[in-house]
């Protein structure tokens, strides 16, 4: 992407156009005392990835089974 067309193009996203799996947890990490999320997904407008910041507002438990790699962790 061209600095020109960056500082031109907002992207402007719509939860219907996102889907999970699109979706890759980049970072998780502690700010000021609250914890964030970095979640990389495509721009649903120009395909561009996007790196994505949000703060964690509330944590509950779930009934998910994560496939968590333990090689990954190794």
């Amino acid at each position: 992407m061209s600095a020109a067309y960056a500082s031109d193009h907002e992207h402007e996203l719509a939860a219907e156009y996102l889907y999970p799996a699109d979706a890759d947890v980049l970072d998780i990490y502690e700010r000021d005392g609250s914890l964030y999320v970095e979640v990389a997904t495509v721009c649903p407008e120009c395909s561009e990835t996007l790196a994505l910041t949000a703060p964690v507002e509330s944590a509950r438990e779930t009934e998910v089974d994560l496939p968590i790699d333990d090689d990954y962790y190794d």
